[in-house]
């Protein structure tokens, strides 16, 4: 792909661009300055002011509107399992219903980032077909269960045979054996989990046992050796191990029963969709965000609805870990895209995701100077610190980078972006990621909207212990794009 070229501009000159909107055909006035910066003109501008008007107003009339503190519940679906800093599915609601309004032609939303399915659920029960992305296998069977119609009855009866099974099983063995899994799990644990896990497996059905899969993953959450008020695995000590009064299979039998709750809502939610929108569809797949799409999935998206991790896993929110345990024991047939090399060790996952990697990360500083302004700023205050911090910055922002041409190749021409991003800090330095990211996307030819700041209620979101204390943690935006042009999008 290749920018749109013209006579060379002084600067602050504008010239006149007439490009077609491949999603409509409708003509568009663009002027373009002499930096490459565009500014639309016509029904484009029209629709775009009105969505920045629309949610200036919802703060205007409520202050603390995008923060939801008090109306973020998990509930339709959304609550059967605790991922780490789940995005909050009443404000993603809110933000495409706005969209909806201003847009009605919009028919689809892409995240790349999908985590377990907030996105995935509040788009297709608006009617809206839904293509998600995510590195880690867990969060893509999470989402994959609340992409399904469940006939709750049906559940009902399954969960009373897995019972049925669990206590006719007399065998002792312990079905899986890893790495440091005494360490993980106390034996008469070890023993009941195996005995859910033969339970589960011999349902016929692959999408049912998915559910209880799921069911089983919050189960281990709980009755694990790892405490749960960090998504790090940090053990117990030896004493409170000895000590826990742990019902495995009640706590399974409970939780498996709540999440049958929350699906009837979910299918609920699911048909009235499909009931808007027969021919939606929705599609859940391990992929990387840097994956180049299949030509099926290119320039598809109406919408990008995303929340990237505040930085490297490692040090920020451990997605990996906290999956590590659950798939040691769901049956890996049954997970999308679980490959064995994911489970190697406790940060396999981790690792491959955005600033995973950090050898030769500094090469690539020049390169995001000249993208972002912000990213050079961050870089010069982080010279007098070690140099691991910048390096863990530079191989955060570097692997972002190489994120978004995959990112828009997805999108429709001037499709509408919104962005939930945290802003965490290195060794004291305040990573400005919101500039970061407007720098990395109007460097590519995309339109700045508005950008939304909410709070972070305490409790909503479940990150490591030490990062929810900081400030930078407890507060987010929601930066508000136009993506580019197909006519003129550049290579960044």
């Amino acid at each position: 792909m290749s920018r749109m070229t013209g006579p060379a501009l002084e600067e602050g000159e504008m010239s006149r661009l007439s490009v077609a909107n491949a999603s409509g055909g409708r003509t568009q006035e663009r002027s373009r300055f002499a930096d490459g910066r565009q500014h639309i003109t016509g029904p484009l501008a029209e629709t775009t002011d009105e969505l920045a008007s629309r949610l200036r107003e919802r703060a205007e009339l409520t202050p603390e509107f995008w923060s939801f503190s008090g109306r973020s519940r998990r509930e339709g679906g959304h609550g059967i399992f605790a991922y780490p800093a789940m995005m909050v599915p009443q404000l993603q609601g809110a933000l495409l219903e706005d969209v909806q309004a201003v847009d009605p032609t919009v028919s689809s939303v892409f995240d790349p980032f999908m985590g377990s399915g907030t996105v995935m659920l509040e788009s297709v029960s608006r009617g809206l077909s839904f293509y998600g992305t995510d590195v880690n296998p867990l969060a893509v069977l999470l989402a994959t269960v609340k992409s399904n119609v469940y006939d709750p009855e049906q559940l009902t009866h399954v969960r009373q045979r897995i019972a049925v099974r669990v206590t006719e099983d007399i065998s002792s063995k312990i079905a899986v054996d890893f790495t440091n899994r005494d360490k993980w799990f106390r034996a008469d644990v070890a023993v009941d989990l195996s005995k859910l896990k033969r339970a589960i497996s011999a349902e016929r059905r692959r999408s049912i046992r998915q559910a209880f899969w799921v069911a089983l993953a919050e189960t281990i959450r709980l009755v694990s050796n790892s405490r749960t008020s960090t998504v790090k695995l940090h053990s117990y000590s030896s004493e409170e191990i000895l000590s826990r009064q742990i019902d495995t299979i009640g706590t399974f039998l409970r939780i498996s029963a709540s999440q049958i709750e929350q699906l009837k809502d979910q299918a609920e939610a699911l048909s009235q969709g499909f009931n808007r929108n027969p021919d939606l569809t929705i599609s859940c797949t391990v992929a990387d965000a840097r994956s180049v799409p299949a030509a099926k999935h290119r320039a598809t998206a109406d919408v990008l609805m995303t929340s990237p991790p505040y930085g490297d896993n490692v040090t920020t929110v451990t997605y990996g870990q906290h999956s590590y345990l659950p798939l040691q024991w769901i049956d890996p047939r049954d997970v999308p895209g679980m490959k064995g090399e994911l489970l190697e060790n406790t940060r396999s996952i981790d690792s491959i995701s955005l600033g995973g990697k950090l050898k030769g990360s500094l090469e690539s500083a020049e390169k995001l100077c000249s993208k972002s302004s912000a990213f050079a700023q961050c870089l010069d205050h982080l010279r007098d610190h070690p140099r691991n911090a910048q390096t863990r910055m530079v191989a955060f922002v570097r692997d972002l980078d190489d994120s978004m041409d995959a990112i828009l190749s997805h999108l429709r021409s001037d499709a509408w972006m919104f962005w939930t991003l945290g802003e965490r800090k290195i060794s004291g330095v305040r990573v400005p990621t919101v500039s970061i990211v407007r720098d990395l996307l109007v460097a590519r030819g995309a339109r700045h909207v508005e950008t939304l700041d909410r709070k972070i209620p305490g409790g909503t979101k479940r990150m490591a212990a030490r990062n929810a204390s900081v400030e930078t943690m407890n507060t987010e935006s929601i930066l508000v794009m136009r993506g580019p042009c197909n006519a003129d999008r550049g290579s960044g």
